[in-house]
């Protein structure tokens, strides 16, 4: 069923909003109170089309600022009246009453007074409670009086002005502001496509329900704080996969891509955003060094995550895997190795991150390897991106000391080549992978695999090239190279361009 907007009806191919999710409520209440209009909540969800929304969001936004401007107008109406019954330039009030007074004649009084005098009617005498001066009324005090009224009257014109004066600034502040902000959002929309929440984005990926695209970065926050109860929103780079997780970073990296030349490191020729950060990480001497291993860091930052992460005991063991890791690292292990949340459509195979499934995903389309491959500039050797060539310049371009096993003494070239040596050979095993048949251990899971073959007689690996097959890897290694030499030399030339090739297993 197409998707319909509740407003215009339309069912054009755009872009649409869930109006009764937890971050869209606020779009029912906008539509009744301006349209008029009772969205009521079905089995199918109700939706409202992003041009509707963003004409009654603009609308809304109006409605607002006109209902603010209104009552600012108000508040300066009501102070103006008090001001003036405060400094009495307004008319002069009189409050009066009348009470009835009645005169009775004296009982002790002599007859002659009696006769000579007449009674008294009763009057009505207005008695006036609040005596005012009369502005129209001739005093030796008028000059005086007239000065203490113009003084008084200048002084309210002056704060009247000055409220006058101050209400247009704060609107017209407020609007400029209200339109920067506007085209700050427009041009980052313009760059990032989507700003999305990560987390309800995998979740809803998972189930099949459709995404929801935040227009601004405020509105991203504000989900994220009443969805989720916390302030962690990062957005995407759709260029670099970079997480950034202010909005200024975000118009900073937006100028970094656009503008690359005013990033430019003028001693190494590189780009980066943060140029102080890395001049102080690259080009000058690394202060921090750790007394445990002796290794050095620029920032005090990265040595404390080193102590915590690399000189502190390891009490806590995986209860998957039964490795042991400290409490600042077990977390970090379970999310990256045991939580598999995204599914390659083509196999079964899981992966934890959605770069390492487009990464994957390139063995089953060559279309969607993307072009970032760099050549190496001493060997011509192409590899994926350029962190893999750097650690390819480190380990076989650089002169590093050779290295020596301390336990049979054997030499290697780097520290790297050592320390497989010593995870495979002279270490002392965290994990061993026991034949259920025979008992004996091994290191490693492929091992296992083509040793139990020994005891299944079946084949473990078979030949891209003919129906050959072979119970260890490097028989079939030797195979390929003796007995299909082109082919392998054409291999050779497509690892050196990047391409990897695995090993064909039977299952």
């Amino acid at each position: 069923m197409a998707t319909k907007c509740e407003v215009c009806f339309s069912t054009a191919g755009c872009k649409y909003k869930d109006v009764f999710t937890d971050a869209n409520k606020h779009i029912v209440e906008i539509i009744a109170k301006h349209l008029s209009l009772e969205v009521e909540q079905s089995a199918n969800n109700s939706w409202v089309c992003i041009k509707c929304w963003d004409a009654l969001q603009e609308f809304h936004k109006y409605y607002c600022d006109v209902e603010i401007a209104r009552q600012q107008y108000s508040r300066a109406l009501k102070d103006k009246d008090d001001d003036d019954v405060a400094s009495g330039s307004l008319e002069p009030k009189y409050n009066t009453e009348f009470f009835e007074v009645k005169v009775e004649p004296l009982e002790l009084c002599d007859t002659n007074d009696q006769d000579d005098e007449k009674p008294l009617q009763c009057a009505f005498v207005k008695c006036e409670e609040l005596i005012e001066i009369d502005p129209t009324a001739p005093t030796s005090d008028e000059e005086a009086l007239q000065g203490n009224q113009s003084d008084s009257s200048s002084a309210d014109d002056i704060k009247l002005r000055k409220k006058s004066k101050k209400l247009p600034i704060d609107e017209e502040a407020k609007q400029n502001k209200s339109i920067a902000q506007k085209e700050e959002d427009e041009s980052l929309i313009s760059f990032y496509k989507r700003i999305v929440c990560e987390e309800c984005d995998i979740k809803r990926m998972i189930v099949g329900e459709p995404q929801i695209d935040f227009g601004t970065w405020r509105a991203l926050l504000r989900h994220t704080k009443e969805v989720h109860r916390h302030d962690k929103v990062y957005v995407k780079c759709p260029l670099c996969d970079l997480k950034l997780r202010t909005k200024q970073t975000l118009i900073q990296h937006k100028d970094c891509h656009e503008n690359p030349e005013k990033y430019r490191c003028v001693l190494c020729n590189e780009i980066h955003q943060n140029m102080k950060e890395h001049l102080q990480n690259k080009h000058q001497e690394r202060q921090f060094c750790c007394d445990m291993c002796g290794k050095k860091f620029p920032f005090k930052k990265r040595l404390t995550v080193h102590m915590k992460k690399m000189h502190v005991e390891k009490d806590i063991i995986c209860d998957q895997c039964q490795k042991p890791f400290t409490k600042y690292t077990i977390e970090d292990h379970k999310r990256s190795v045991h939580s598999a949340r995204f599914v390659c459509e083509h196999c079964p195979k899981t992966f934890n991150s959605r770069f390492r499934l487009l990464q994957h995903m390139e063995e089953h389309d060559e279309s969607l390897r993307n072009s970032t491959s760099v050549p190496c500039t001493i060997c011509g050797q192409v590899m994926r991106d350029k962190y893999i060539l750097t650690r390819h310049i480190k380990l076989m371009h650089t002169v590093q000391p050779s290295v020596s096993c301390t336990t049979c003494g054997k030499t290697f070239k780097c520290k790297r080549n050592l320390s497989v040596h010593m995870t495979n050979v002279c270490m002392e095993p965290t994990r061993l992978f026991p034949c259920t048949i025979c008992g004996k251990e091994f290191r490693r899971k492929n091992k296992l695999k083509e040793h139990m073959s020994t005891h299944t007689g079946k084949p473990v690996y078979k030949c891209s090239f003919c129906p050959e097959t072979f119970r260890q890897d490097t028989h079939l290694y030797y195979h390929r190279k003796n007995v299909h030499y082109e082919q392998w030399l054409e291999m050779q030339q497509q690892r050196k361009e990047g391409v990897r090739f695995k090993l064909t297993e039977l299952t």
